[in-house]
């Protein structure tokens, strides 16, 4: 299974992903993959026990975070975008993990990293544009939660991707998903293919993985009842397609053809796949251990014990 898909949710992404990072890399070993990335919504708290279990199963563990991002000091939802950031060595994790540090340090509700702060902590990580819901697809979609018909803006799309080229260099990747089922995902990726291509940034597919087994559909249903205060389950499921498949896809064949689906080229499906795999070897990180603490005890402090 020559893909690694970067995008990744577990029940760490408190009322959005189902199952454990036991259960997820089980899957992965099941499927065939060789790597499996967690990336949780707004913290780093499942990356301990992927490590243990991706070791365990004999496949590489691969450490991110779907950022809330947005200006310091404003807390409405409505101005929270996301991003993926993955770290690519043990100098990318430390500053993944400053980065999550000042987002709960600068909000108390959504934690949300600042352009300040990612720009500061740019060093050993990649970036993926983020998912329908980033600063870039709402940008090119004309606003966030914008309803159809969608008119592309391409310029001030354009001015999105900049200054994270200059930033990151090659390590930002325009991000696609094979959710051929949505309206908003085709007219995203087939802008995206141009868009690229014109600024010179490559594409990545990501499955956006919220659940284990597709099955598992009908809990993220549940999830979101509870979570964003739904008076029932079918209110959410009126909200969302949710047999639209966020699992790891079976094979590349399927993949690619989803892809295509969504009106990608042949070639960029193809590329978008690769990158994926390309950015997903490269990204090797062992989490940093904190030596054991001792208490300096002495002879004397045992003597009422022995």
């Amino acid at each position: 299974m020559k893909y690694i898909n970067l995008h990744h949710h577990s029940t760490y992404s408190f009322g959005d992903g189902f199952g454990t990072p036991e259960q997820h890399v089980a899957r992965a070993k099941e499927l065939g993959y060789s790597a499996i990335a967690l990336t949780e919504h707004g913290n780093v708290s499942s990356h301990f026990r992927l490590e243990k279990a991706a070791n365990k199963a004999g496949i590489k563990p691969i450490y991110g975070l779907e950022a809330y991002c947005g200006p310091v000091g404003d807390d409405r939802q409505q101005f929270k975008f996301h991003l993926t950031i993955l770290a690519e060595n043990v100098d990318g994790y430390r500053a993944l993990n400053r980065i999550v540090t000042q987002s709960w340090r600068d909000f108390h509700y959504h934690p949300t990293v600042s352009g300040s702060s990612l720009a500061a902590n740019a060093s050993g990580i990649v970036v993926l544009s983020g998912c329908s819901g980033s600063l870039l697809a709402c940008t090119l979609l004309g606003g966030k939660g914008i309803p159809e018909p969608w008119k592309p803006d391409v310029k001030s799309a354009r001015k999105v991707i900049e200054p994270f080229q200059r930033l990151l260099g090659d390590r930002y990747f325009l991000e696609v998903q094979p959710f051929w089922e949505l309206e908003k995902t085709e007219f995203i990726n087939t802008a995206y293919e141009d868009l690229g291509r014109r600024a010179g940034v490559p594409l990545v597919v990501t499955c956006d993985v919220h659940y284990p087994r597709q099955d598992d559909s009908e809990m993220q249903a549940v999830l979101h009842a509870v979570h964003r205060g739904k008076a029932s389950v079918d209110d959410a499921m009126r909200e969302w397609n949710y047999q639209v498949p966020m699992t790891l896809p079976e094979s590349i064949e399927d993949l690619t053809t989803r892809l295509e689906k969504t009106g990608l080229s042949s070639r960029a499906a193809r590329e978008a796949i690769a990158n994926a795999w390309d950015i997903g070897s490269m990204c090797n990180v062992t989490l940093p251990k904190a030596d054991r603490l001792r208490y300096p005890i002495s002879k004397s402090d045992m003597e009422p014990w022995v």
